[in-house]
């Protein structure tokens, strides 16, 4: 690592390089005109002018580097992109001139759920040959403010690649008239594929491989449209043990090849040794043998399925240069490379977002973000962009001088900028790289970079909440050390590692300055077995797993070296007081900037001044079983999830019931991770992660937030107004705060601290009644009336109505004179176990027992059951009692089907009975009393 700022000394250098183009390759053309437009195939060695230049960017490592250095490295940077635009540009010129030098205007339609789009992850080697003319939604990150990807060439060692996201030959020799209009540009780049050159004859015999789709389409377009006589090999070129690859002139290769047993690499063999592979996509899916060979490639891909026809669209006339500017990106590049060699040389303009040369930084770290994604380092041996090299080794010669307490963009323009490069260029995926003296602002202090790392491999297992997701390990990255990570045993899961799960991190052009890194936590950078995996980042963090195609609740093993244990706590596997003590000592410490929380469901990442903060005076112990306690083990009973056992009374009912209560159907469907820091709306916002401007209490703005991610549909009660048919009801902000308060209650229970006591507004609910009873209504007009009363109102009237269900379930169904928190529980347990087991049941074939199971008797399909009807068939059966009336006394109507439903179980019906409770004091069960209500007239007054 470099200690505070570089040590200038070396004599000015003498910068000698031989032109580096990025050959299309091939030889020879038709006319002087095309041999102008088809780049050389012989590529001049790049001369590199120093043994410290050449060993960085050998290694990576760029501690030896002098100012002088930096110079070289930008100018060999600018060089390389400006032969790098030579060759895109001339190729880009020749697929769309036709052999009379005119400007080709293609047409070509790709069909939304039958293709895929493709990309370019390294835009030295891959060039983006069609694109549609729309901006595309969720287009990948080095093609966001282009088209979607509809073709890509690449030139990869000796060898080139072509890719079409859709099936090509088949619908041109079908005459399909979406596809036959783009058949010149086709054409000219098969030949250029084949030869190096879009208008050179292809040879008279082409032996080709056809690997994933019919081998008729392919010899009818090959020999129809490019005038050759296909012969086809038997040579499976995706078995890695063949060897009769040397004799295929093209491998042609589609999307039925999930079968096949091989690795990139293989691709990357044929490739190095100058063959010609072609892919288009047959469907709208992809899957990880596809991956391979667009990652080979240097490509990468993502479905249609959900595209408009517009989005991909090729249909515009352009000219030459208005195509290139369509596609280019390289343009860019070079404006930023020299902007930095000679910064007065430049307009620099108003620092933002828009900022052309900041989009120029960003798009240029977009690329090494797809690198790290695959696993891979732009210093990679098989790596030759010298281009991505230098940049990543500058970035590191200014990275040691960053101070983020004095960046502001009104301030030193070269030093924001030359802050901002340092941030956007890094590659996680290396040994070696560096870290600002004076640390990462308020996301890692700089006594964080002198914390010891373990020196020896320790055995770290994982615990796996979900299918996919993202989890702490339990050790974090020290800024500017390297950890290696050997996986053991992933369990079949897809691994990659990063630092930290963040939402927002703000916004280097705020008007309050440039507080912290551009983007602190790091790239996902894929996990490889058997081997060690390379990751360090400039400014460290709490290390996470990226992880998908998991087993729920598996527990995965991994190798690591050169981490640091820091403030975590897991609560999914057993935690000593010896390994608290120890993580309560760095919190305490203030040395590492964060501290992580991991329970079954939930896991949490917050700053360490906003951890002490919360604690306050609590033990940390304290502190812990309180979050643990009324954050996620009061949200998940209420929600019913198997993390947390039933008691007696719970379990009995469901065995009653004949209902499954337990199995993995109720298993926590997400993981909800909660980040203290900075919020990215407000105070406090709710998603995945949920941020804020504090750390975790048990205040109610937390489990409001996982409320909103947790909440069902039974505690969702919208519907269309009989009045407007607009939707009414206890939709968002109403929904989420029947699980947080009740979360309320059960904290008032265990640790006597009273929140938002007037979130069950049971005074404000029975008002409605009363005022609709006045009205001297009766029957459906009565029922209007309060529908409109209650359901159309915004107050937290709403939100009493399942409490007043749940009270009722206490008397009628448990037997107790007053309602508690257990049997409150039980009922919205009840309800949200039923949904889960409404989600999976077929009435279209369950038995008539089976249906009564949930009260869906009269049911054969569940598509005309209403948001109302669904609670009432449901609260019915937990209940015990036809609650028909009890419905209809607030307000809401109920089919003639749902009643039908649940007369088939011969039920009672529910009298009407009210909890009333004092004004703001929900949450003491025992203070209330029972009042009756009658089926028509007035209601007595209310008892507080």
């Amino acid at each position: 690592m470099l200690k505070n700022a570089f040590a200038f000394k070396t004599p000015l250098l003498t910068l000698t390089l031989a032109l580096s183009v990025v050959a299309c390759g091939g030889g020879g053309g038709s006319g002087s005109n095309q041999q102008e437009q088809n780049p050389p195939s012989i590529i001049p060695p790049l001369v590199i002018p120093d043994n410290r230049v050449k060993m960085a960017l050998s290694t990576g490592d760029a501690s030896q580097l002098t100012e002088q250095d930096r110079k070289t490295l930008l100018q060999m940077a600018l060089n390389t992109a400006l032969e790098q635009q030579k060759w895109q540009k001339s190729l880009l010129t020749a697929l769309y001139t036709n052999s009379n030098n005119q400007v080709i205007q293609p047409y070509l339609q790709f069909t939304p759920n039958a293709s895929i789009n493709i990309y370019p992850t390294d835009l030295s080697i891959a060039l983006p040959i069609a694109v549609s003319d729309k901006n595309c939604n969720w287009a990948l990150d080095l093609q966001k403010d282009k088209g979607c990807g509809l073709g890509i060439a690449s030139q990869i060692g000796q060898g080139r690649a072509l890719a079409y996201g859709q099936n090509m030959f088949t619908a041109i020799v079908n005459n399909n008239a979406d596809f036959t209009q783009f058949t010149e540009v086709l054409n000219n780049s098969l030949r250029w594929l084949l030869t190096g050159n879009t208008q050179q004859s292809i040879n008279k015999t082409l032996t080709v491989s056809v690997q994933g789709m019919p081998a008729d389409p392919v010899k009818n377009y090959l020999e129809k449209q490019l005038g050759t006589t296909v012969s086809f090999s038997q040579c499976n070129v995706l078995d890695p043990a063949n060897t009769c690859w040397q004799d295929v002139d093209l491998m042609v290769i589609s999307s039925n090849i999930g079968a096949q047993n091989f690795e990139k690499e293989l691709i990357e063999k044929y490739l190095k040794a100058g063959k010609s592979i072609y892919f288009q996509a047959n469907t709208w899916s992809t899957n990880s043998n596809i991956d391979k060979v667009l990652s080979a490639m240097k490509m990468q891909a993502n479905n249609s399925y959900y595209r408009s026809k517009e989005e991909l669209l090729l249909s515009n006339k352009l000219s030459t240069q208005q195509r290139w500017e369509q596609f280019n990106q390289i343009d860019r590049t070079i404006n930023v490379l020299q902007y930095f060699i000679d910064p007065k040389s430049i307009t620099l303009g108003e620092l933002n977002e828009n900022n052309s040369i900041i989009q120029g930084i960003r798009s240029l770290s977009s690329t090494l973000q797809g690198l790290n994604q695959q696993g891979l380092s732009v210093f990679d041996q098989e790596n030759n962009n010298t281009l991505l090299k230098s940049l990543v080794l500058v970035a590191d010669t200014w990275r040691p001088t960053v101070n983020y307490t004095t960046l502001n963009k009104n301030g030193d323009a070269q030093a924001f900028m030359q802050a901002y490069a340092s941030d956007a260029w890094l590659d996680y995926k290396r040994q070696t790289t560096t870290a600002s003296t004076t640390g990462a602002g308020d996301y890692m202090p700089a006594e964080a970079q002198n914390m010891s790392v373990s020196n020896d491999w320790e055995t770290v297992t994982v615990t796996i909440p979900q299918g996919s997701g993202i989890t702490a390990i339990g050790r974090a990255s020290i800024p500017a050390k390297a950890v290696n990570i050997q996986v053991i045993d992933a369990q079949g899961a897809n691994l990659s590692v990063q630092t930290s799960y963040l939402r927002a991190w703000g916004n280097p052009f705020d008007d309050a300055g440039y507080k912290r890194p551009l983007r602190p936590h790091s790239y996902s950078v894929k996990l490889t077995s058997p081997m060690d995996n390379a990751f360090i980042s400039p400014f460290g963090g709490p290390l996470m797993l990226n992880y998908n195609n998991a087993q729920a609740g598996s527990t995965v093993t991994l190798k690591i070296k050169g981490s640091a244990k820091y403030a975590h706590y897991d609560f999914t596997q057993s935690m000593t007081q010896a390994e608290k003590n120890q993580a309560t000592q760095v919190l305490q410490s203030k040395t590492f900037g964060w501290n992580t929380f991991k329970f079954v469901g939930g896991e949490i990442q917050q700053t360490n001044a906003y951890a002490l903060k919360a604690i306050g005076n609590l033990s940390p112990d304290t502190y812990i079983d309180r979050i643990k306690t009324v954050i996620f083990d009061s949200n998940h009973i209420a929600n019913g999830y198997n993390n947390m056992p039933l008691d007696n009374s719970t379990q009995q009912y469901c065995n009653t019931l004949g209902w499954d209560c337990t199995s993995n159907v109720h298993r926590a469907p997400n993981v909800q991770h909660f980040v203290g820091w900075i919020a990215t709306c407000g105070f406090l916002c709710s998603g995945n992660p949920s941020d804020g401007y504090t750390g975790l209490d048990i205040g109610w703005g937390w489990v409001h937030e996982l409320g909103h991610n947790t909440v069902q549909g039974v505690l969702t009660m919208t519907f269309p107004s009989t009045e407007n048919q607009s939707t009414i009801g206890c939709g968002t902000e109403c929904n989420n705060n029947i699980l947080a308060g009740l979360s309320m209650l059960r904290k008032n229970e265990i640790y006597a601290l009273d929140n938002n006591g007037n979130n069950f507004n049971h005074p404000q609910l029975y008002s409605y009644i009363q005022a609709s009873r006045i009205t001297g209504l009766n029957g459906e007009a009565l029922r209007q009336d309060m529908e409109k009363r209650l359901w159309q109102g915004s107050d937290n009237a709403k939100q009493a109505f399942h409490l007043q269900l749940a009270h009722v379930y206490t008397q009628v169904h448990q037997g107790k004179a007053k309602p508690d928190s257990q049997g409150v529980f039980e009922f919205i347990r009840l309800l949200n176990i039923s949904q889960r087991l409404y989600n999976q049941i077929d009435l279209s074939k369950a038995t008539e027992a089976e249906k009564n199971k949930l009260g869906l008797g009269a049911y054969s399909s569940k598509n005309n059951i209403s948001r109302p009807d669904m609670i009432y068939l449901l609260s019915s059966k937990i209940m015990g009692y036809d609650l028909k009336d009890v419905f209809n006394l607030y307000g809401l109507a109920t089919s003639s089907t749902a009643q039908s439903s649940i007369a088939m179980l011969n039920l009672p019906t529910a009298p009407l009975k009210f909890y009333a409770q004092p004004a703001n004091r929900s949450n003491y069960l025992a203070e209330g009393t029972w009042i009756n209500v009658p089926a028509n007239g007035v209601v007595a007054n209310y008892p507080y």
